[in-house]
């Protein structure tokens, strides 16, 4: 399974999403943004996409909604609907 990467409003939300989701346990990583997605403050998080459901979950209810979800495939990134993974969430 690949990365997912989620972008935010700025950077004070990117850093309070990783505090949020290292605390429940999903691996997150803060990194810059690439330079291909022009979303956001200049960071991202990167986490497994199977943990992307839960991770919307826990970032809802931490009232921080992400900007962006993308997936680099064939060496682009491209941008994913939220409702792709809240549907997966709650099954």
């Amino acid at each position: 399974m690949e990365d997912i990467l989620l972008t935010f409003q700025n950077t004070h939300h990117s850093i309070m999403a990783e505090t949020l989701l290292l605390g429940e346990k999903i691996p997150v990583k803060v990194m810059p943004m690439p330079e291909a997605i022009t979303a956001g403050c200049g960071l991202c998080l990167r986490l497994p996409e199977g943990d992307c459901p839960k991770a919307l979950e826990i970032l809802e209810q931490g009232s921080i909604i992400p900007r962006g979800i993308y997936k680099k495939t064939a060496g682009e990134y491209s941008s994913l609907p939220i409702e792709r993974f809240q549907a997966s969430a709650s099954s």
